[in-house]
């Protein structure tokens, strides 16, 4: 049987700013809330690769069945770029977001959450 994707993809990309300077320099911890997040809409992860650069930030990108996910913080400036791709289906990932959202508790949020229609 050969699969066939929905013909509408989710997208949500954000920008969480006033993040805990513990958390936000924390890569394990960041690392592992995504995974968790990940499992909240029962995404199938493929792979994962992170960097944390020096003297401060880090990026996290996770292959997934259904498309990807990344983060990138801002240590700077407090604050992370959180990006996921799904074409799953209409609305799909939006309990990771949420889930990722509420273990940083930004001071505030810019978010773009749309639908993308693959056919025509």
């Amino acid at each position: 049987m050969k699969f066939i994707s929905s013909s509408i993809g989710h997208e949500i990309s954000a920008v969480l700013y006033g993040i805990d300077k513990k958390l936000i320099n924390d890569s394990n911890y960041l690392k592992l809330v995504i995974m968790n997040a990940l499992k909240k809409d029962k995404f199938t992860i493929l792979k994962d690769i992170d960097h944390k650069f020096s003297p401060q930030g880090y990026i996290l990108n996770v292959l997934l069945s259904e498309s990807h996910l990344a983060i990138h913080t801002y240590p700077e400036y407090n604050s992370i770029y959180f990006g996921l791709y799904s074409c799953k289906s209409k609305g799909h990932g939006k309990k990771t977001y949420e889930f990722f959202v509420n273990k940083l508790k930004p001071k505030e949020i810019v978010v773009d959450m749309k639908d993308i229609i693959v056919k025509k």
